[in-house]
């Protein structure tokens, strides 16, 4: 068997996305249908195991409590390429409670380490005909696992009846050109459909290649869309951009032919980097019924994301996508997204609520509202409030920093830059006063869902991000004698929910401030005046960006100056107490427009003459702007980040961003020296 050799999955700490070349857009190879290739291995049951199956006591690798458990597993040490992997056994709702283990080989023959494969939470497709033919199958998640050749299965029953005629289903749903670089996505929206509401940009299925051949079920709908249904796929969260097709022709092939459902159970389905994807086959502008929360199919709308999101962050451009595509839908029908509506529930599957029951619920919640599961996972659940609010503004709230790379600088000279890695854990990394770069380092229960901010008092390094709460945190620690900061203290919550990355900055001696964008796109702050915070309070304005702040300038009475990128995609700028917060003048426009949220070098507690701002061009290359002034510096560069500004002491700034590979990247200016040229620092950011 001719294997082909990949690179592993795993990095260290954290991996790569600053190419600083231009990119040239190229004609778009033609999507066509892609067949899925399936190996279905028979494996029995645990009392009656066959072809693929056999039995043990207890697991391969030990488990407490499972050691004296009859076992049914199978082992394929050597298989034709697969890169989904699922289980299905006979439709039995006395089969309630059994556990899942697998792992999988890869080309070289080394095996990866035990995981649990969870148990599909969608419920019973709407097929009356495959129900009476009794095609249908119960059946796990489908996991993907990338290219594999190889793989163990272990079978539990932990409660109930054990599964019957037990399918081990080994996934393989193909490649096309068109996958690495699919075209514009391809609206399948009659005009009529979106007058009242514009669509967003929409890949259609012939764009991720759906095989139309192995779609069995007629299109049945309902008379209106009455609420939308939050859900996560629950399999790896480990994919790239041009992995998503392929993952959505197995999860298609998995719910039409394996599961018997005839056709993807979704009706939309959106990426962790932010695209949409048309599910269910029928039109995604109708009221098409779809598989995606038994019981309560009809009549809803069921959006999933695709990843597992109850162990990773939600990442912002996913949630922008999930906003965008409801709001447009629940547009189309009137839907209030702040109100609620009562469904009558169908019953069966994994439905909380037997058939018959009138359920009041919100007109857009999550599946574990209505069924036995934790989907859309803890991190998608905390989302839905956040979620409303966006819809309910009809038009989502856009954020052109919905990534950030924070830096700061101890009194002894020292530049620490923090980074959220792609688990959304928090990383520092500092450089001697000599120029060398010590190792990213992991902050301790660290999680950010959006960019991170930073600023130095000279002996200490603070921080604030936003948790999965969607509301602010701050946390900070002291520098060591190296100027690596060390042993941070406790998170401590500042309430609110935002929609930005938030900023941080200090006037002074036991004074801070915080702002961040709310629901409603304005601008709020949080002060600490040495012995309490004080806030929230609204700043006002709308804002596409995450703010800067910096202290005021020298000279000036202590206060700060809050920075950010109104909706004419121009700075706009206020000034802000440093005790009470609230604005203490007006907003004032007509700055340079900017492509990139703006971040400050004057956060620390040394005044400056004036503060220097980062922004992006047209092109998202990085500026240097001094607002007193109007004056630019060309840095260059392509940021897929906010950028990280450190001031030194000869007047010049260093820079850092996220580049388009995904890794943290270093430039900067000095009077002596202009500007220098980019330098990798490794890393993969998020």
């Amino acid at each position: 068997m001719r294997r082909v050799m990949i690179g592993s999955a795993a990095t260290a700490g954290m991996t790569t996305l600053l190419l600083l070349l231009p990119v040239h857009a190229q004609s778009a190879p033609p999507p066509v249908p892609v067949r899925t290739a399936v190996q279905e291995i028979p494996l029995g049951t645990v009392s009656a195991p066959r072809g693929g199956g056999d039995v043990q006591q207890g697991t391969t690798e030990d488990v407490p409590g499972y050691e004296t458990m009859p076992v049914l597993t199978a082992t394929q040490a050597e298989t034709p390429e697969f890169s989904l992997v699922a289980v299905t056994w006979s439709l039995d709702p006395a089969v309630r409670n059994i556990a899942l283990r697998l792992r999988v080989y890869d080309d070289a023959g080394s095996p990866s380490g035990w995981t649990d494969l969870g148990t599909d939470d969608v419920g019973t497709a709407p097929n009356p005909e495959a129900t009476a033919n009794g095609e249908q199958r119960g059946g796990s998640e489908a996991r993907w696992v990338g290219p594999s050749f190889g793989v163990e299965l272990e079978v539990l029953t932990l409660t109930g009846a054990d599964p019957q005629d037990v399918r081990l289903i080994l996934l393989d749903p193909g490649d096309s050109p068109a996958d690495a670089a699919p075209s514009h996505p391809q609206n399948t929206v009659e005009p009529s459909e979106a007058a009242a509401n514009a669509a967003p940009p929409i890949y259609s299925r012939a764009q991720w290649g759906a095989d139309e051949s192995i779609r069995s079920w007629k299109p049945e709908y309902a008379s209106t869309t009455q609420a939308a249904t939050l859900h996560h796929t629950a399999d790896s969260n480990d994919y790239d951009a041009e992995d998503v097709p392929a993952l959505l022709r197995g999860i298609y092939y998995y719910h039409a032919v394996s599961r018997g459902w005839g056709d993807i159970g979704y009706n939309a389905v959106v990426d962790k980097f932010g695209r949409i994807w048309e599910g269910r086959y029928g039109g995604i502008a109708s009221s098409v019924i779809g598989a995606h929360a038994g019981g309560f199919n009809t009549f809803t709308f069921g959006v999933s994301m695709l990843g597992n999101y109850d162990v990773v962050g939600t990442p912002p451009a996913m949630i922008d996508a999930v906003v965008a595509v409801i709001a447009w839908k629940l547009g189309l029908y009137g839907v209030n997204p702040l109100g609620s509506t009562q469904l009558v529930s169908g019953g069966g599957g994994t439905s909380r609520h037997p058939a018959g029951q009138t359920v009041t619920l919100p007109t857009i919640f999550g599946h574990r509202d209505v069924g036995s599961t934790t989907c859309p996972g803890q991190y998608g659940y905390a989302r839905l409030d956040e979620i409303r609010t966006r819809v309910a503004g009809q038009t989502p709230l856009t954020d052109i920093s919905n990534a950030a790379v924070a830096a700061a600088r101890a009194a002894s000279g020292q530049t620490t830059i923090v980074v959220r890695g792609a688990d959304s854990t928090l990383f520092t990394r500092t450089r001697t006063i000599a120029g060398e770069w010590g190792p990213y380092t992991a902050l301790p229960a660290g999680v950010s869902t959006l960019g991170v901010a930073a600023f130095s008092d000279g002996a200490h390094l603070h921080l604030a991000v936003r948790g999965v709460d969607g509301g602010y945190w701050v946390t900070n620690a002291p520098y060591d004698v190296n100027g690596v900061p060390v042993t941070w203290r406790p998170w401590v919550a500042l309430g609110g929910v935002f929609t930005s990355a938030p900023t941080i900055a200090t006037a002074g001696p036991n004074l801070m401030t915080i702002l961040g964008r709310g629901t409603d796109g304005a601008i709020f702050q949080m002060n600490w005046d040495g012995s309490r915070y004080r806030g929230w309070t609204s700043l006002g304005g709308v804002s596409v960006s995450a703010p800067a702040v910096e202290r005021a300038p020298l000279g000036a009475a202590p206060g700060y100056i809050v920075s950010t990128v109104g909706l004419d995609g121009r700075i706009w700028r206020i000034p802000t107490g440093a005790d009470g917060p609230g604005a203490t003048g007006a907003w004032s426009g007509g700055m340079l427009p900017s492509s990139l949220g703006p971040q400050s070098d004057a956060t620390g507690p040394t005044p400056a003459q004036a503060g220097t701002l980062t922004i992006g061009d047209s092109r998202r290359g990085v500026s240097l702007l001094n607002p007193a002034n109007g004056s630019t510096i060309n840095v260059g560069g392509v940021a897929t980040s906010t950028v990280g500004i450190v001031r030194e002491p000869d007047g010049g700034v260093d820079v850092y961003v996220r580049g388009t590979d995904g890794q943290l990247w270093a430039s900067g200016w000095s009077p002596s020296r202009g500007v220098f040229s980019w330098q990798p620092l490794g890393g993969r950011l998020f």
